[in-house]
């Protein structure tokens, strides 16, 4: 339990998170805002002791998948007992409200639990994340009646979810969609198909579709779909129209069952407003991507304890080979990725957090027009910063965990190139990770679109404001280089908005700088509040700090001639 619930966790259950204003909004003046808190650890704590003590049958079991008998998905053994001992500790839809018979978890502790989750098995957590994520999508945009049908049953984890959005001919474009929404009498019936449908063998599926009565007027766009709820099992025992036609064979995640499923005359409950499906599946999305970044921070840090406790073993040439310079070095990088990961991911959920309780204050019935009006600027000025934040968030948590899992094979030498080899394995899960809820260009592209509405300069006003509170040295000093970093990102990124493709060139440089300066700013108000924690902020800085100058002269320097360049060099190839 030492090692899952650690102190870079701790850190934002104590004074990392305003706790008083998210349970004073949430629950009134009244509210036991230590008593609350007592319980989040508690929570956390309790989530620690299990993944810990499931890590080693998990780990055992790695190899083994999902399989499909007669239609229906079985779990490997070791899943479904982790499952259920997840389950009966309430530890799975955490987001489901205590009406329903959840404990109704803020973000960031979600998030943490998701990671512990990870970090035992990253296909056991595949299966609870998308369940989670599944729960809190019907929560926010389902009937009363859907509520009262199911979520009890997904707070209990008698009931799992699955997300179908993707089909044959509609991947990250989700325009491409064909599977097709009829209503008939009142009743509305699904037909199409669709692929690599993580937990796909779940009972309730949320299908992304396309409405009949304006199919062919909507075919290539996102208007025109709805979110709908498919069970695979009606309320009076019949079976639905929903069958699973295969199981993927994956490099990772073996625990998690990846299947292909068609829908033939199904039966479905519309979810939210028709024709805003779009809308309802990126709030599932958007939490989708925190969580998979949580998911790349689990596995990063169990490589990393891999990584370091195999070096403090090793002895070569008479030593531990932990005492090599560049031994050392490679460690401590790893280390620095996984903490401006973590950095990222917590700062992101917060501010969800903060969101959502405010939300929560103003659809109370005791707000006063000011304060309903100052509260709705902050809600807004919020939401910019995470709609830029959740995809460079996932960004970092999942490229960095590749690179973190591909050091610590290398620490391993030639034991980590083994198929046995845990780290390898670990490596193997990584690698999804950057892929699926949108891949890291994808993500790269979404901040950059959101950087062309303004978020830069919103997100950056907040930076500036917690470096101005750092006066005292050693702070000052490297807050004063992350202001300058600020600057240069500001003069660099108008070259970008002369080109659209030139700016879709860069994105990814773009992205990279500006989560420089926000990590460095969460690391240093870490620092703050634990001097401890100074290393991490003093090394991120002195790292990403000579890169970000680099990144910005090249953006400035370049122009889109270097596609022209790119396209030569593949044609040499002469594939």
């Amino acid at each position: 339990m030492k090692t899952y619930f650690h102190e870079g966790l701790r850190l934002y259950l104590g004074e990392g998170v305003d706790w008083n204003s998210y349970f004073t909004l949430r629950k009134g003046t009244a509210a036991d805002v230590p008593g609350e808190r007592a319980a989040l650890v508690e929570i956390l704590e309790t989530a620690a002791q299990i993944c810990e003590g499931l890590e080693p049958e998990l780990r055992g079991g790695w190899s083994e998948s999902a399989r499909l008998e007669n239609g229906e998905v079985v779990y490997p053994g070791h899943i479904e007992k982790a499952y259920r001992t997840l389950a009966e500790a309430g530890l799975v839809s955490f987001g489901v409200e205590e009406k329903y018979g959840g404990f109704g978890l803020p973000t960031v502790v979600t998030n943490m639990v998701l990671q512990m989750i990870a970090r035992a098995d990253a296909g056991l957590m595949t299966v609870i994340g998308l369940q989670a994520g599944v729960a809190d999508d019907l929560q926010l945009y389902a009937s009363e009646e859907l509520k009262d049908r199911y979520l009890p049953r997904f707070a209990s984890g008698e009931l799992m979810g699955a997300m179908d959005l993707t089909e044959p001919a509609a991947g990250s474009d989700l325009g491409g969609i064909t599977t097709r929404a009829t209503e008939v009498d009142g009743r509305i019936r699904l037909d199409g198909s669709k692929i690599f449908i993580t937990n796909g063998g779940a009972e309730i599926h949320l299908v992304l579709a396309r409405d009949a009565e304006h199919f062919d007027a909507s075919k290539g766009t996102t208007r025109g779909l709805s979110l709908f709820l498919c069970p695979r099992t009606l309320p009076d025992g019949r079976r639905n129209g929903v069958r699973v036609v295969r199981l993927e064979d994956k490099l990772g995640i073996h625990g998690s069952p990846t299947a292909a499923i068609e829908f033939e005359d199904a039966e479905a409950y519309l979810v939210g407003v028709k024709g805003e499906g779009f809308k309802a599946m990126l709030t599932l999305m958007n939490n989708a991507r925190l969580g998979v970044a949580a998911q790349g921070i689990g596995i990063s840090e169990a490589a990393v304890h891999a990584a370091v406790g195999y070096a403090r073993e090793r002895k070569q040439f008479g030593a531990p080979i932990l005492e090599q310079p560049l031994m050392k070095n490679i460690l401590a990088r790893m280390v620095l990725a996984l903490e401006g990961s973590r950095a990222l991911l917590y700062r992101t959920c917060v501010l969800v957090d903060r969101n959502r309780s405010i939300r929560a204050y103003l659809e109370g019935e005791a707000v006063s027009a000011d304060e309903r009006e100052r509260y709705e600027a902050i809600h807004e000025r919020n939401e910019v910063r995470i709609r830029l934040l959740t995809p460079l968030a996932k960004y970092l948590a999942t490229e960095s965990c590749d690179e973190i899992t591909r050091h610590a094979i290398q620490v391993h030498g030639g034991l980590g190139y083994m198929a046995e080899s845990e780290v390898g394995k670990l490596h193997n899960d990584a690698i999804i990770t950057t892929i699926y809820e949108g891949t890291s260009e994808i993500q790269v592209s979404f901040a950059l679109r959101e950087i062309g509405k303004g978020a830069l300069s919103i997100v950056f006003d907040e930076v500036r404001r917690e470096l101005e509170t750092m006066k005292d040295e050693p702070l000052a000093s490297y807050a004063e280089r992350v202001r300058d970093g600020i600057e240069r990102v500001l003069e660099a990124s108008p070259a970008l908005m002369s080109d659209a493709r030139y700016a879709l060139l860069s994105a990814q440089s773009l992205a990279e700088v500006v989560i420089s300066v926000i990590v460095a700013a969460e690391l240093l108000k870490q620092a703050q509040l634990d001097p401890s924690r100074l290393d991490h902020a003093a090394s991120w800085i002195e790292r990403r700090m000579v890169d970000l100058d680099a990144r910005t002269k090249r953006i400035r320097a370049g122009t889109v001639d270097l596609l022209d360049r790119c396209e030569r060099m593949i044609a040499l190839t002469g594939a």
